[in-house]
């Protein structure tokens, strides 16, 4: 092993891993991010910055979101740079179009005109969200360990959750229960859970639904410059503490030894690098791929099942003149094409309105949760993707077609296509194509209360997983809580330096 020497070495840059990282290097402990298996956030056609996916901070009002931006210092930047959006997003269905508003005046009148027959159990629905949501922020606002290991930290888990309105398994009173079971509101409360979560929703347990609708509810905030600027924003708070960022380099293999992670060995420089703990914040599948043997992680197969990808997040920009969008359009928008069939697909898009670097065109970023068996096993599957989900927008959006700038999705592998058809060029093909997909996965073994996935601490010592797949049914939420949690892994292992820091920035508010 070289002389280069990390307490912990966080591979990703997800919202988890560089949270994690920037809490540990807040708390002085000497970090390296290598980042360079992620694709950029956003990618340029011609004059347009187009993003590879929506992105709304869903968990900017959590109670996990509160101290972490506390304890990195974030407050007055993250303040100046987001705001929050009202309303917070819309539904379109068949025979009903209506906002959310965060507003309850305004809620009610949405409520009155949409749904007069029904107002009363619809209100007592938003109502019941609000009674569990305070519960549920006073148990993610402890600080518990989130992804239990062991009988200690289980029972301490249990005896917190004691007191939420939902069982082992998450399960609860249905809050529609005076609603018919065909009733389209039902599935205008489960659209929305479909796109913030990790976890794949058929079916959602209780809490799941409950926290997830909550999340678009409570004013979810736009964040300048989308994902690409919170990333940037992150990095530079690590750098700031202190902690190193390679956002090029790569990792080739887990260096171990008698089943403990002693560092890594870097792609681009062959370089060994020694580390206290080895931090991951990629999916299971791609983390594998790191060890010479994987038999040691037989065991959470075992116990937990190995995760399954049941859904792609395929992304499709397309580009209008400002004019040609319909002013009426929330900035999130859930299109539901049909009540019958499933919520996937060119059936269920999420629609953002978003900015592309020019005054004079805005840019529709729709996203469809792709089911994995069409990817994977069905020829032409993703060729035929655009066309079919331009045609589900033209019910909604007539005549959007001829006034289409640029269509382009960076997952299908088929080049930028112009106003009259013409291919376009665009930068670093090599980060465009399937693979930069992200999957929703599903789980063999029910996690705890219907939301977590993996465990985080693995049989391989002072190797952690911090990626979503451990608490994937809270989504963003989850992916804080994660980082939280293994920051106190590390930050607990460390018995010198931890006393200095117990109870210093938990109690930090905004």
């Amino acid at each position: 092993m070289s002389g280069n020497y990390f307490d912990a070495v966080v591979l990703g840059a997800r919202i988890g891993p560089l949270v994690c990282a920037g809490l540990l290097a807040k708390r002085g402990f000497r970090v390296l991010v290598v980042a360079g298996d992620e694709a950029p956030a956003s990618y340029s056609v011609g004059d347009f910055q187009l993003p590879r996916e929506p992105f709304t901070f869903l968990g900017a009002q959590t109670p996990i979101a509160r101290r972490v931006f506390a304890e990195l210092g974030l407050q007055q930047s993250f303040r100046r740079r987001a705001r929050t959006i009202d309303p917070p997003f819309g539904i379109a269905m068949p025979g009903h179009r209506f906002d959310v508003p965060a507003d309850h005046g305004a809620l009610e009148r949405e409520i009155e005109r949409e749904f007069p027959n029904v107002k009363r159990p619809i209100a007592d629905f938003f109502r019941h969200i609000e009674e569990e949501n305070a519960s549920l922020d006073s148990f993610f606002g402890r600080d518990l360990p989130w992804a239990a290991h062991g009988f200690m930290e289980r029972r301490e888990l249990a005896r917190a959750a004691a007191h939420l309105p939902f069982d082992k398994a998450g399960e609860g009173p249905d809050p529609l229960e005076d609603l018919p079971t065909n009733h389209p509101f039902r599935l205008a409360a489960l659209i929305p859970v479909h796109s913030a979560s990790h976890l794949d929703c058929h079916p959602a347990s209780a809490l799941m639904r409950s926290r997830l609708f909550a999340s678009w509810r409570r004013s979810p905030v736009i964040f300048e410059g989308g994902w690409a600027g919170l990333r940037g924003l992150l990095i530079d708070k690590i750098r700031a503490y202190g902690g190193e960022v390679r956002e090029r380099e790569k990792t080739s293999r887990v260096i171990t030894t008698r089943s403990t992670a002693k560092g890594v060995l870097l792609s681009n420089s062959d370089e060994p690098v020694g580390a206290g703990f080895v931090i991951s914040g990629r999916p299971l599948s791609r983390t594998l791929r790191l060890f010479e043997d994987r038999r040691s992680f037989e065991h959470i197969f075992e116990t937990h099942g190995e995760p399954r990808a049941r859904f792609y997040r395929y992304t499709l920009n397309v580009v209008l003149p400002r004019e040609a969008v319909p002013s009426g359009l929330a900035r999130d928008t859930f299109y539901l094409r049909s009540c019958d069939n499933e919520l996937w697909g060119d059936n269920l898009l999420r629609i953002q309105r978003t900015e592309v670097g020019s005054d004079a065109h805005r840019a529709l970023v729709v996203e469809a949760l792709l089911p994995r068996r069409g990817v994977e096993e069905v020829t032409g599957y993703l060729d035929g993707a655009r066309e079919h989900i331009i045609s589900s927008l033209e019910d909604l959006m007539p005549f959007m077609r001829e006034a289409c700038v640029l269509v382009d999705s960076p997952h299908d592998g088929r080049p930028p296509s112009g106003p009259d058809g013409e291919d376009l060029e665009v930068e670093e093909p090599w980060a465009r194509g399937p693979r930069s997909m992200r999957a929703i996965h599903g789980y063999p073994v029910p996690g705890t209360l219907g939301i977590a996935g993996l465990p985080q601490k693995t049989p391989v010592r002072r190797f952690l997983v911090c990626s979503e797949q451990v608490l994937p049914g809270l989504g963003e939420e989850g992916e804080l809580l994660t980082a939280w949690s293994a920051a106190r892994i590390v930050t607990r292992a460390d018995k010198r330096k931890e006393r200095m820091r117990r109870g210093l920035w938990t109690k930090a508010e905004l």
